[in-house]
């Protein structure tokens, strides 16, 4: 998708602690489907997770309506302690990385701007952390039906 490989690059230009260590979904779930985590961290996978609909609105001959499409960066972190204790402020500041580097986007062509939505840890074991971090942005289905 073109859109992924969008936030993928813009990722890689705008955080430094990454290392350019930035993929997308058939990436995460190659590393899924195995139970395995990226070999080198701090890595991201870019995943789109869906697309969110609004009320449509009635226009003589058009279809047109309101939709959010929706996006997770996977930031995965091995700690090297199994509390992360050491690792927090180092993923905090990644984490604020990230939404900086997505929130605000005005992307080519859209409707809206990336919004932040909100960032959750999906994943804790054997000094591993994973958060979820999600963004959306608005756009617009917009056809002559047939």
């Amino acid at each position: 998708m073109a859109d992924v490989e969008d936030i993928i690059s813009r990722l890689k230009d705008r955080v430094d602690g990454l290392g350019g260590r930035v993929w997308g979904a058939a990436e995460f779930g190659a590393l899924t489907a195995t139970g395995q985590l990226p070999q080198v961290t701090p890595a991201a996978h870019v995943i789109p997770t869906g697309i969110k609909g609004g009320s449509q609105a009635a226009r003589t001959g058009a279809y047109v309506q309101p939709i959010e499409r929706l996006y997770s960066v996977v930031l995965t972190v091995k700690a090297g302690d199994a509390s992360g204790a050491r690792a927090l402020p180092a993923i905090g500041e990644l984490i604020d990385a990230i939404i900086a580097a997505l929130a605000g986007w005005d992307w080519c062509g859209r409707v809206g701007v990336m919004t932040f939505r909100n960032c959750t840890l999906s994943r804790a074991a054997a000094g591993a952390f994973a958060y979820d971090i999600s963004f959306s942005i608005t756009d617009q289905l917009r056809f002559i039906p047939t």
